[in-house]
């Protein structure tokens, strides 16, 4: 039986409440030390200050049964700090990839992390992070065609030649709300071989699964990727002769690749199951942080003080690599990062990505402009039995009309199909936790939506007859620096992360994450 849907109220979540009285303060802050926030990131949050309040406009629905009626608040879209946007995202995503792209073959998650010297390039140069994704997933395919037994003919046309399907995603976060790049990839474990010339591109082509990734296998891959990226960067002039032979020489290379994680044909199509397919997507597209582990304390005069952010805890799993063993901590351990305003402020402001740029990438058959793509994810398991022009990437080819609305040749075109990339919210709401929004709580039966309020008065009209808050909560003005900035300034020290019981949670050192 699924669970009844409750509107959101945003305006009650230590988020909303740490940027409504700190935004103000926050912003003429970092004017005042020569560090003025990006124009996008200003309008995030203040978008997410809007976000889910009713005051700012909703859809209105009834229950065609009981004629009860029903509001539901408009959402910002954001992309960076709302949680709950967020993770339509999230969900939007993973659905969509599980259902119209990746056909059914085994998959694997691969992730790589850079040395700290070359993590402040990949954060504002997106030249770089095009590099290091390109380099990776070359690599990668070189290993899955060693793997499965063909080998890779650059002289060979780009069609013909063996390839994978991965998805890259860019994470700009760590665990910590600390900001740290890195890239993870969803990569079919194995190639695909187009099939015979004579079949033409809409025949499938086959699939050939690799054999099992081995420790030396990894190490081999880390070392190629470690040269190629050093060798791009000094190219680039990013680094000099000098510290591109220093990071070659470096006994730990600070290069991480981490490939543990394999999606069986057996586990994938069970979205509750944590080792399904859609379960791995919606964590490679998740959000920065989680809501429900932030928590504010207040200090005598009733300001925000400290923010506080529990870690998650580190479950047990199986490593592949050189020098990695079976990483476990005892139960319950846990860990809490804990911040001033300002801080989280600083932070949140450095997870929030630019605008105009893609969080996924599409590479090997997955690529749009491949000609294997609209064959491979034809095969994709909610593109069976459609139209391949449909199933490719969500959007159909359609045919342009030649003549007016009247035309009798209307008859002859391609039926125009919905974009699979967008589900519905009631579909993902239904989908992910199990909840219907369309389903009345009083008697079960359909909700429709009739209308979307959106002027000032109607809506106070509404509101005032619901008894809800016909403003949103107040946006408190600036206020002076502080007289002790070491109230918002943490001393460094060389203490390292460590973990400990819930019932004495550490303070971790911001400085060394």
């Amino acid at each position: 039986m699924s669970r009844r849907y409750e509107r959101r109220r945003p305006e009650k979540t230590p988020l909303h409440k740490v940027v409504s009285e700190n935004l103000e303060s926050w912003l003429e802050w970092r004017e005042a030390a020569e560090r003025p926030v990006p124009g996008y990131v200003e309008d995030e949050l203040r978008g997410y200050l809007a976000c889910g309040l009713l005051c700012f406009g909703f859809a209105r629905a009834v229950c065609m049964t009981c004629r009860t009626g029903f509001v539901v608040a408009f959402s910002c879209k954001g992309r960076g700090a709302c949680p709950s946007c967020n993770g339509r995202h999230m969900a939007q995503t993973a659905a969509h990839l599980a259902d119209h792209v990746i056909p059914p073959v085994p998959v694997r998650q691969w992730v790589i992390s850079v040395p700290k010297r070359l993590r402040g390039f990949l954060a504002d140069r997106p030249r770089a992070v095009a590099a290091l994704t390109q380099i990776f997933l070359d690599e990668i395919e070189r290993l899955l065609c060693a793997a499965v037994g063909v080998t890779r003919d650059a002289d060979a046309p780009a069609s013909a030649r063996p390839r994978l399907g991965g998805i890259s995603f860019l994470h700009r976060f760590g665990s910590a709300l600390n900001h740290h790049v890195h890239l993870h990839a969803c990569v079919t474990d194995g190639v695909f071989v187009p099939a015979a010339d004579q079949a033409g591109c809409d025949s499938p082509p086959m699939f050939l699964p690799a054999r099992p990734i081995t420790p030396a296998d990894l190490a081999a891959l880390t070392e190629r990727v470690r040269r190629r990226v050093i060798r791009w960067f000094r190219m680039q002039r990013l680094l000099d002769a000098d510290a591109a032979a220093d990071m070659l020489r470096w006994e730990n290379s600070g290069f991480s690749v981490d490939a543990s994680v394999r999606i069986t044909l057996v586990d994938r199509d069970v979205p509750s199951y944590f080792r399904s397919l859609e379960h791995l997507l919606r964590y490679c597209a998740r959000p920065p942080f989680a809501l429900d582990r932030l928590s504010v304390n207040r200090d005598a005069s009733g300001r925000i003080a400290r923010i506080r952010y529990v870690l998650p805890r580190h479950k047990a799993a199986n490593w592949v690599g050189p020098g990695h063993g079976r990483k476990s901590t005892r139960p319950g351990a846990n860990g809490v990062v804990e911040l001033t305003p300002v801080e989280f402020l600083d932070r949140l402001a450095d997870l929030v990505p630019p605008p105009r740029k893609h969080r996924h990438r599409y590479h090997g058959v997955f690529a749009p402009n491949h000609k294997l793509r609209r064959a491979v994810t034809a095969l994709a398991i909610g593109n069976v039995g459609k139209r391949p022009d449909a199933a490719a990437d969500g959007h159909a080819e359609t045919a342009h009309a030649t003549g007016g609305c009247c035309d009798v040749n209307h008859a002859h075109q391609k039926p125009r199909s919905h974009d699979t990339s967008r589900i519905t919210w009631a579909k993902l709401m239904a989908r992910v936790g199990e909840e219907f929004p369309l389903e009345c709580p009083n008697c079960g039966g359909d909700i429709r939506l009739i209308a979307f309020i959106t002027e000032p008065g109607p809506i106070r009209k509404i509101l005032t007859h619901l008894g809800e808050p016909l403003e949103p909560p107040p946006l408190l003005p600036a206020r002076g620096p502080p007289t002790d900035w070491s109230e918002f300034v943490q001393a460094h020290d060389d203490r390292a992360i460590f973990q400990a019981s819930p019932d004495e949670l550490p303070v971790f050192d911001i400085h060394s994450l």
